[in-house]
């Protein structure tokens, strides 16, 4: 079995070795929910966005002359044959994949997800529809990944005509964590699944310190045995397979933390309003 968060970002505000044990932690408690006698992997697919390269940062510490490389106490790293995955290990036999993939941010002010790749240079500003498009011609997986309020209106028409106008089986829709569980269903994802599509998930840590224990917390599982040297590969190969069951894990979030979140990055992205105009 393979547990995969297809949604994971690292801000400057977390403690990174805070970021990996949690990961290692929520892991398992995953796969002690699943309880099925099975060997289990980890991967966490890791999506950077423009100017930021937390992968490359975190890989160059495997790399014994790699003098940018950051070391998270108690942690090693080792390569892999794909220069866009590296395993991370402690002491304690924890372990997972980490994938590079990127964050992008369309004309439309949609966030789509580059799956499995370590290119740094996929452009913000193209319509939804030439960013699936371009994924795919750059031999990544296409994610639209849900946010609150941000399917809705003349954004969700544009949603909708990427789900009639593409083969739902060339990209996904993906679920995360921030939905209250009391949020019913998204139709969306019905809408792409009535089509022939799959839906993934991740946990998308929002940018709070407290959210660096968020990693491995919610995502999917496949059956599958990981491919140790080209996982980043086997990724990709998984998810364009539509004969591969795609299963969900992980617990959406409590009222509570739902509403404190919301108004907290209001307040952050109000402040990160004043400081951009008075700079």
């Amino acid at each position: 079995m393979i547990l995969i968060d297809t949604h994971v970002h690292i801000y400057s505000c977390f403690d990174l070795k805070t970021f990996f044990d949690a990961a290692a932690a929520n892991f398992r408690k995953a796969a002690a929910a699943i309880d099925v006698d099975k060997d289990v992997s980890a991967v966490l697919v890791l999506t950077d966005w423009a100017g930021k390269n937390w992968f490359q940062k975190l890989a160059a510490g495997a790399q014994a002359s790699g003098t940018d490389g950051l070391i998270i106490e108690g942690w090693s790293c080792r390569t892999t044959a794909d220069s866009s995955a590296v395993f991370f290990s402690n002491k304690s036999g924890d372990g997972f994949y980490l994938v590079a993939g990127r964050k992008i941010i369309t004309a439309e002010n949609l966030e789509a997800l580059a799956l499995a790749t370590d290119d740094p240079d996929f452009p913000d500003g193209l319509s939804l529809i030439e960013t699936v498009r371009y994924i795919q011609s750059h031999d990544a997986v296409p994610c639209i990944p849900w946010a609150v309020g941000k399917w809705m209106g003349s954004r969700g028409r544009v949603l909708e005509e990427l789900i009639t106008t593409i083969d739902p089986t060339d990209y996904f829709l993906c679920d995360n964590s921030n939905r209250p569980f009391f949020w019913p269903q998204v139709r969306q994802f019905a809408d792409v699944e009535a089509r022939g599509g799959r839906v993934l998930s991740g946990s998308d840590p929002l940018h709070f310190s407290s959210e660096a224990v968020r990693a491995g917390s919610f995502g999917c599982w496949v059956d599958a045995l990981i491919d140790h040297e080209h996982p980043a590969r086997q990724l990709k190969s998984i998810l364009r397979d539509q004969s591969q069951s795609i299963r969900l894990y992980g617990r959406l979030e409590s009222p509570w933390r739902f509403f404190r979140n919301q108004i907290s990055m209001q307040l952050l992205k109000r402040k990160w309003k004043q400081e951009y105009y008075s700079s």
